[in-house]
């Protein structure tokens, strides 16, 4: 049996018309239920949905007027058009204050009444959409653990669950006064600058009493093609920051406390090492040297755990200035010549740049120097020689670090600088896959890059390009 679009329901005591009203209503395609007693059918169609209902006002013992009150009870959002003769104002007065959506004269056209019926149809099927919608909102509302908020273009508040926001602390608030009252200065700017964007959506931070830390995510509602509120959602992360921030202390002060003694160690190995507290042997100095080198390369390994962790964070800025690459290149040598001398390696440095003077961050770009020129150093053969360029390519400056080592294949270069992954499992080695990783991430920050040559048995060769103009403070942002 082929299933139909619903029900219509004709109530009239004239036989004739409610004959007629199902002859014109028969091709939309609905069960049509024809009654010409309105008692008798409202007690058989109490349990039935109705899609409409057209109905007579003067009936016996139960005019139209009073069926549609008891009917309505029960089918709250079932439409109606009333069909009479009866053209007095007042009947169609009344008629559309309980709700109708037509007053059809008798006699009615048969298109006309149709087109008529038609049309309040597709209304009702769009009402009924409206209202599923809503009530799958309703559900999310009232499951969801995320505060949800819809506003009007002034942040006015239309609906929200109260799942993070306190509906007694801030009943009938607008969005931007809980803001300004909860001192999220920095979230109201976000926001209003979103306002005037062409961004359809956005997320910072906002913190809520103090307590509840949320990720809030704003995206504009539009409507008919023009943007008619903001949908926003508040997602609680106070749990996840709190652990955050104790991960956060934890490395702060372990790299911290592991700093102090480290450098008070290497001064005081440093002091013994050049005999200030007395001569000593050969194998004795040969022991120290070392120690010491061993607390360099423990320093080394501290500041590249401190630096990746504010990488993460993005707590992690450059401040450049002017300086010369080379000499920068020539303080970083100076502090690895240990490892040099302990594989008998030679550095040779060659510049055809006269002017070497550019707007960088001195201490991060010694670091990444450092990570590279130490990774060489590791890589390289005892006895070897690593080369080190610096030439001008047209706006770019160019610093290449080579040496003689192993090499790389292109499958180890693809993910080379992953903060996750390291060449040095390979030839066992320690930290060389992390300094890589805070390398990339530095020279990003300075808007320029790091790239590789390299072949297995052939070396590597490692090259900072620099822009040669000069930028302002950049954070780092991590992927």
């Amino acid at each position: 049996m082929e299933k139909t679009k619903g029900k219509i329901l004709i109530v009239d005591d004239d036989k004739l018309n409610v004959e007629l009203l199902a002859a014109t209503l028969e091709p939309l395609g609905y069960d049509i239920l024809t009654y010409e007693n309105s008692q008798k059918a409202l007690k058989e169609t109490n349990n039935i949905k109705i899609d409409i209902v057209l109905i007579d006002i003067v009936m016996p013992e139960l005019d139209g007027f009073s069926f549609v009150e008891k009917l309505l009870k029960i089918h709250k959002n079932t439409p109606v058009i009333f069909v009479s003769a009866h053209t007095a104002k007042e009947n169609k007065i009344r008629g559309y204050n309980m709700g109708s959506f037509a007053y059809i004269e008798k006699p009615f056209d048969v298109n006309t009444t149709r087109a008529q019926v038609q049309s309040v149809l597709k209304l009702k099927k769009m009402q009924d959409e409206l209202i599923n919608e809503k009530k799958k909102l309703d559900s999310i509302f009232e499951f969801s653990s995320n505060e949800i908020i819809l506003t009007d273009l002034n942040f006015n508040i239309v609906s929200q669950n109260n799942k993070i926001i306190s509906k007694e602390k801030y009943s009938e608030k607008n969005f931007l006064e809980i803001l300004k009252e909860n001192n999220q200065s920095e979230a109201i700017k976000d926001l209003l600058d979103f306002s005037e964007s062409n961004e359809k959506k956005t997320a910072f931070r906002v913190v809520i009493n103090n307590e509840k830390y949320t990720k809030t995510n704003v995206s504009k509602i539009e409507t008919n093609s023009e943007q008619s509120g903001y949908l926003i959602v508040m997602d609680d992360r106070t749990e996840e920051i709190k652990i955050e921030e104790q991960r956060e202390n934890f490395i702060e002060t372990l790299t911290h406390d592991l700093k102090t003694p480290v450098r008070a160690e290497k001064r005081a190995l440093e002091l013994l090492y050049d005999g200030k507290f007395g001569d000593l042997t050969t194998d004795q100095k040969d022991i120290i040297k070392e120690i010491l080198n061993s607390s360099k390369y423990m320093m080394r390994m501290t500041d590249n755990i401190l630096t990746r962790y504010k990488l993460e964070n993005g707590t992690c800025k450059i401040n450049k200035h002017p300086y010369s690459i080379k000499k920068t290149l020539e303080n970083c040598l100076d502090g690895l010549q240990y490892l040099f001398e302990n594989e008998n390696q030679t550095i040779k440095i060659k510049s055809d740049v006269p002017d070497d003077v550019f707007e960088f961050d001195e201490c991060e770009i010694n670091r990444v120097l450092t990570n590279l020129i130490a990774n060489a150093s590791e890589y390289a053969p005892a006895d070897s020689t690593i080369d080190i360029c610096i030439k001008r390519k047209n706006d770019k400056i160019e610093l290449s670090i080579k040496d003689k080592g192993p090499g790389i294949s292109q499958e180890k270069i693809d993910t080379i600088f992953d903060s996750s992954k390291s060449i040095s499992s390979r030839f066992k080695k320690v930290g060389s896959g992390l300094g890589l990783f805070i390398s990339r991430k530095i020279m990003e920050a300075h808007d320029g890059s790091i790239e590789i040559e390299s072949k297995p048995g052939y070396g590597a060769k490692f090259t900072l390009v620099f822009p040669f103009e000069k930028s302002k403070i950049t954070t780092f942002q991590h992927e």
